[in-house]
């Protein structure tokens, strides 16, 4: 939920995107830290360290697409980072073994022939860019590199120091996009409200939920929260921005989102009917049977 309310805020705040993320990045390294501090903890040599990709990663995938939406419609913007999670997949199964089924790769194909309905289908006379739509790619392509890279280089570290540790490296990361801007000091109020609300409802709830959830479960699996975001966008975009979208657009995240969604579902399908055959292998008197010594 609070993620579909990103490109929506961000393009509120009425800010360059790379201001508004480098503050908002700013802030919540402040809030996670002196929450480890709480606890009595702090970053070590050895957290940055593990953390640097990850954090780096994670800064530019913030810089690219606030920057993407204030150059985009928030539909484009939306659709483009949900679909993550069918580049997310197939690097889960290569690198942590995770299953992938081929049979989905056709939903695969329905959810971007989707994307390409809603690109080509914008508005003349609307926020969509040629711009907007490149930066919210990189965006994503960052945004996959930061989840694969955070499940690789965690390791025991929960979610309060994982995310003190990060935060800071992906401030620093944008540090120098925010100089090269310039006005780094002079946003207006409505700037910083908006940061604000970002930092706490995204920066701290959400991706503190997100970093818990990559500690429990299935990076593939996480991607399904995501297929519900475009959509949700969209309604933001409409009640907060009176953004319009044209019929094919309608059509074209309708499937997107039915492509992902689909193609989630065949992966998690098909990883438990693997394991069911694990547990239940058709010779009783296998290494696995409970009657052998």
């Amino acid at each position: 939920m609070s993620f579909s309310l990103s490109s929506t805020l961000v393009k509120r705040a009425e800010t360059p995107g790379v201001l508004v993320a480098f503050w908002r990045l700013a802030i919540v390294s402040l809030v996670w830290n002196l929450c480890l501090l709480a606890t009595g903890r702090r970053v070590t040599v050895r957290d940055v360290k593990q953390a640097l990709v990850p954090g780096v990663l994670f800064g530019l995938n913030l810089a690219f697409f606030f920057v993407g939406a204030t150059n985009n419609s928030v539909a484009n913007a939306a659709l483009i980072g949900s679909l993550a999670p069918l580049l997310i997949v197939p690097l889960g199964a290569r690198l942590f073994g995770e299953h992938l089924d081929r049979r989905a790769l056709g939903f695969a194909a329905i959810a971007f022939i989707g994307l390409g309905v809603v690109l080509f289908s914008a508005p003349a006379s609307g926020d969509a860019s040629l711009l907007g739509n490149t930066l919210g790619l990189g965006a994503m392509l960052l945004w996959t590199g930061y989840v694969v890279s955070t499940r690789r280089r965690r390791g025991d570290m929960d979610v309060a120091k994982f995310m003190a540790t990060v935060s800071p490296i992906a401030t620093f990361a944008v540090l120098p996009l925010a100089i090269g801007h310039g006005g780094l000091l002079t946003m207006s109020r409505t700037g910083w409200g908006y940061t604000l609300i970002l930092a706490f409802l995204v920066g701290i709830a959400g991706h503190g939920l997100m970093v818990f959830a990559q500690s429990t479960i299935a990076i593939g699996t996480i991607g399904i929260a995501q297929v519900v975001q475009p959509g949700l966008a969209v309604v933001w975009s409409f009640l907060l921005l009176s953004e319009q979208v044209r019929g094919w657009q309608v059509v074209g995240i309708t499937m997107a989102t039915g492509g992902l969604a689909a193609y989630l579902v065949q992966n998690r399908q098909g990883e438990a009917d693997r394991q069911a055959a694990v547990r239940s292998p058709s010779d009783p008197a296998g290494p696995a049977s409970p009657q052998r010594a």
